[in-house]
């Protein structure tokens, strides 16, 4: 596989846990603003949009990535991220640093 491909693949799997880690920092966050103070109704469904909204782009990003050998998607493959290696073709996606 390119080197290219695999700097690729690499970068999203370290979006994809970046934006997992960030939304679980987020929204705890935004559920003790919502119960602890006094904002309006606007401003808590506003973030409870952003909450959903953000769990909908994170699953979407999870199961976007499909193996560029035999285009297997790779988002049922692995817990979260991107897998070692493809469980379809067996080709290697990441490579220990």
């Amino acid at each position: 596989m390119p080197a290219e491909d695999l700097r690729k693949l690499r970068q999203h799997h370290n979006a994809t846990i970046g934006l997992f880690v960030a939304f679980w920092i987020f929204t705890p966050v935004a559920i003790v603003v919502i119960e602890l103070f006094d904002i309006s109704q606007r401003a808590q469904n506003a973030l409870i949009g952003t909450i959903f909204g953000a769990a909908i782009v994170i699953s979407l990003l999870q199961f976007s990535k499909r193996c560029p050998h035999c285009r297997a998607n790779l988002g049922w493959q692995s817990r979260l991220g991107i897998p070692r290696h493809c469980g379809k073709c067996g080709s290697i996606l990441r490579e220990d640093q």
